[in-house]
């Protein structure tokens, strides 16, 4: 998934978001952090022709809300990115619950 790719489908979930963490306290009950996870190379002839970053996309709500993450999936299926995870655990020191996709 390209970066123009990943800032549309943030852009659209209308969540705050950030890259990797926020600088400061946040106060919404529901937001993002993104960070580019591994690169995936297409190697021939010991050269990369093409590269492309790959995603985790971490989604974070004060209860377990279905329907945000299913919001965020019809967004991956809208832009055609596949993605895998969807695990949802919960972060007892800061009262959150952390969805993760990789895409």
């Amino acid at each position: 998934m390209s970066y123009e790719t990943i800032q549309k489908i943030l852009e659209e979930m209308g969540l705050p978001y950030a890259y990797y963490e926020f600088n400061g306290p946040i106060e919404a009950e529901r937001y993002i952090a993104y960070y580019e996870d591994t690169k995936e190379t297409f190697l021939a002839d010991d050269r990369v022709y093409k590269w492309e970053p790959h995603f985790a996309i971490e989604l974070y709500t004060k209860y377990k809300e279905p329907e945000t993450e299913e919001k965020l999936v019809e967004l991956f299926d809208k832009y055609e990115v596949p993605w895998a995870g969807g695990e949802t655990s919960r972060i007892d020191t800061e009262k959150v619950f952390v969805t993760i996709f990789y895409c």
